[in-house]
């Protein structure tokens, strides 16, 4: 081991280094794992590395030494040296761990795996005080408090790589019973303390000891003899293993009438106690409202039939005001375990639309929420807290119907699962309190009420899964429009734009899903506000790239709303916006979207192609023989299309387009493009007095949606009916101007001198008039026949 000799030499200076336990620093722990790690880099062969293990196993001997030893009982000046040691020792571990499974083996396999486990325990009862003055290891910050959080990242790392799990199981298995077992109550607190660290680390093994046959109920038969700071730990390790269906199963089953006897019967005063066992209810109560909607806390699976059963809307509802209690409770304020627990049961239970009324109604609760947000540095309890305002500000998400009819024949064949098939029973079971108006009036309460400074605070350095949920959270608040003036005052922006364009100042990109929903958020404010107040010029270009990657989004509602974002936009004329657009294939997305089975996609992408085609790229791209027939002719296409709103947007785009002779000709060259155009012209005006009345009917029809028919304004029709007959007439005009008499002579060939005659006569829109007499004026001029023989 040539290569590595100075490390390995190194290596064994420092473990011998660690046989004197009254002089060692972190520092020669950190070192000494870094030798390790160097030597085992440079071990090239077997031999090598079987040596190189020899030395990790002595240090393994030493560190178990070291993490027995008891902190002083006072705490000297510059911190605890036994505490900066094992907290040394922790992140030695975890960096020998990373990518090094047969390290990991021979953790979990040594002495120093059960120690690990007590460590958390020994440190907080040697050292109850927890808000003590930092103390320094080397360059870094330590409390006795960091050594659970240390603990937990290990044994998370050394589960997830280890190879045998289920030798973890039985070990871990052994080495907590051993500890819950015993009669001294510090003992026993570490067991729990242990069994719930091993859960939260790895929910596989976690569970597997909790399910080990006959445990539970045992455990269960003396826990109200245990001291109530057990019964917390216990309680919280049942409440994270709710998450396993098996576990909250069994947990169901045995510990019920434990958490009810403390939640609902006073068994205790300790607030926090209460209020985890109240999560723990309050999770196992969703779960089976999910298979049946009637059941509640009495009757989850196994359950004795002479328990009953009740409603599980009203016993969330019950447990939500124990929590929301607790949280207005200014005794609990410095209780941060009592407000994580009471945050989370009020994230499970605010799923509840009952739940959502009872809190959206309770101002000094949601004032509370709000002011725990903006003050609290916890990433669980801004997780509960940002998944509550989710809760209450989120829509729901309605089946498309395509959606719907194969869920309904696989309904039928038997072949549905039971959550696709709570989805078909939600849309046919429509909740007054879930409706759009409701979530609405929800939403405009929230913002109303002050939630933005909340939201600043809980984005501050947030991780992605906040990220994500806040996201939602400002996508669903500015969906009412009269929320989005306020929202822009009030700085809605500034958090919006980084997660869209994933500039996250020292934290990861935004993931997708939190892009979109940032996106779309931001494409709501372009469609009803003005760009040039709601982002400020120079951010507006900034915009354009995450709306044209949103178009490529499965989502129609986002196809749509990026496309009237894009469409908003391209309207202010700026050519730094038009020129992104084309840079980063905008108009190619837009013309593909032009193809969508949706009207309103189909619609949105032809009125934003009608924008883009004033910008001359745009427009030379359209005009070009060689590139654009296909174009040409989808316009025409869509000229006939059933939606009024798309023909206008295609027709205006030909009106325009058509004052190029090469865009006329390409008009003229397509099959039925003087029959298309002919029938814009021709829409509501009748051939005579006799058959007015029916051609204007039928004309109405054709304008107006089948909605808008239930009660037709007329002038609105007849209004309709003029933009379609000036955009036509304007395309005629053209064609015959700048098409010259060859085309002028085949257009009179096909009757159309009539038809824009009649429309002089009939219509009262000087545009239109003025048009369609221009066309005839130059095909007179060309020597046309406007008076038949």
């Amino acid at each position: 081991m040539s290569a590595g000799n100075d490390q390995v030499e190194k290596a064994k200076e420092l473990l011998e280094t660690l046989d004197n336990s009254q002089d060692i620093q972190p520092t020669h722990i950190s070192d000494l794992s870094s030798a390790l790690i160097a030597t085992l880099t440079s071990a090239s062969t077997t031999e090598d590395k079987l040596f190189v293990r020899t030395l990790q196993k002595e240090f393994l001997e030493k560190c178990a030494t070291l993490l027995a030893k008891q902190p002083s009982s006072e705490e000297p000046i510059g911190g605890d040296p036994v505490i900066q040691v094992q907290g040394s020792i922790l992140k030695s571990l975890l960096r020998m761990a990373l990518n090094d499974t047969p390290f990991v083996d021979a953790l979990l396999e040594s002495g120093a795996y059960p120690l690990i486990l007590n460590l958390p325990t020994a440190a907080s009862a040697s050292v109850p005080d927890t808000k003590s003055p930092p103390t320094s290891a080397g360059n870094k910050i330590t409390r006795p408090a960091d050594l659970k959080p240390m603990v937990a990242i290990l044994l998370a790392k050394a589960f997830e790589t280890a190879t045998n799990k289920d030798y973890i199981r039985d070990r871990s298995t052994e080495i907590v019973l051993a500890d819950i077992g015993s009669d001294k109550v510090k003992t026993r607190t570490a067991g729990f303390q242990a069994l719930g660290l091993i859960v939260q680390a790895d929910m596989t093994i976690g569970c597997g000891i909790l399910n080990k046959e006959g445990l539970l109920a045992e455990l269960m038969d003396c826990i109200e003899l245990e001291p109530e700071n057990i019964q917390i730990i216990f309680t919280e390790t049942l409440s994270i293993a709710c998450a396993d269906a098996k576990t909250r199963t069994a947990i169901g089953l045995h510990c019920l009438e434990f958490f009810k006897s403390v939640v609902l019967r006073g068994a205790t005063k300790d607030q926090h106690l209460k209020g985890a066992a109240a999560v723990a209810l309050t999770k196992i109560a969703l779960a089976e409202s999910r298979k049946d909607p009637t059941v509640g806390l009495n009757g989850v699976e196994g359950a004795s039939p002479s328990q009953g059963s009740g409603d599980s809307a009203g016993d969330e509802t019950q447990l939500a005001k124990l929590f929301s209690k607790l949280l207005k409770d200014d005794k609990n304020d410095n209780n941060s375990g009592i407000q994580v627990n009471a945050v989370e049961g009020l994230a499970y239970a605010s799923i509840q639309p009952a739940v959502k009324r009872l809190l959206i109604e309770d101002k000094p609760l949601l004032l509370s929420l709000f002011h725990l947000g903006e003050e609290s540095k916890s990433n669980p309890l801004k997780y509960g807290l940002i998944i509550i305002f989710n809760n209450l500000t989120a829509f729901r998400k309605r089946l498309s119907p395509e959606q719907e009819q194969m869920l309904k024949l696989k309904k039928m064949a038997g072949t549905l699962p039971k959550s696709d098939s709570r989805k078909l029973d939600e849309q046919d079971q429509d909740d007054p309190f879930e409706s759009e108006p409701v979530v609405n009036q929800r939403n405009v309460t929230l913002v109303k009420l002050g939630i933005m400074p909340t939201l600043h605070a809980l984005g501050n350095q947030a991780s992605e899964n906040i990220r994500q949920s806040l996201a939602q959270v400002l996508r669903n608040l500015i969906t009412p429009p009269e929320t989005r003036g306020l929202l822009v005052q009030q700085g809605v922006v500034r958090l919006l734009m980084p997660m869209a364009l994933q500039q996250q100042q020292q934290q990861a990109p935004a993931s997708e899903s939190t892009k979109t929903a940032a996106t779309q958020a931001l494409a709501k404010l372009s469609i009803t506000l003005d760009p040039r107040l709601t982002f400020k010029n120079q951010r507006i270009p900034e915009l354009v790239k995450p709306l044209i990657w949103l178009l490529e989004s499965t989502d129609q509602l986002c196809q749509f709303e990026s496309l009237m974002a894009l469409t908003n936009l391209g309207s202010m004329g700026d050519v730094q916006v038009l020129s992104l657009i084309v840079q980063e294939g905008g108009v190619e997305k837009m013309e593909n979207l032009q193809f969508s089975e949706h009207n309103l996609v189909r619609r949105a992408a032809t009125e934003a192609l009608c924008n883009m085609i004033f910008f001359e790229p745009v427009f030379e791209l359209y005009s070009d023989p060689k590139k654009s027939k296909n174009k040409i002719h989808l316009m025409l296409a869509l000229c006939d299309a059933d939606d009024f709103m798309t023909r206008r947007a295609a027709s205006g785009a030909l009106a325009v387009l058509s004052t190029n002779l090469d865009v006329c000709n390409m008009i003229m060259a397509q099959e039925r493009g003087l029959e298309i155009l002919r029938s814009l012209i021709t829409l509501g005006v009748p051939t005579s007095k006799s058959n007015a009345e029916e051609v204007e009917a039928k004309a109405i029809e054709d304008v107006m949606s089948e909605q808008e028919a239930v009660v037709v304004d007329h002038s609105v029709a007849i209004g309709r009916m003029d933009e379609l007959r000036h955009r036509g007439a304007e395309c005629f005009k053209n064609l015959v101007t700048i098409g010259g008499k060859d085309i002028s002579q085949k257009i009179a060939a096909q009757g159309v001198v009539q038809q824009l005659a009649n429309l002089i006569q009939t219509s009262s829109n000087e545009a239109v008039r003025y048009c369609s007499m221009e066309a005839l004026k130059a095909m007179s001029d060309q020597g046309i026949q406007l008076i038949p023989e």
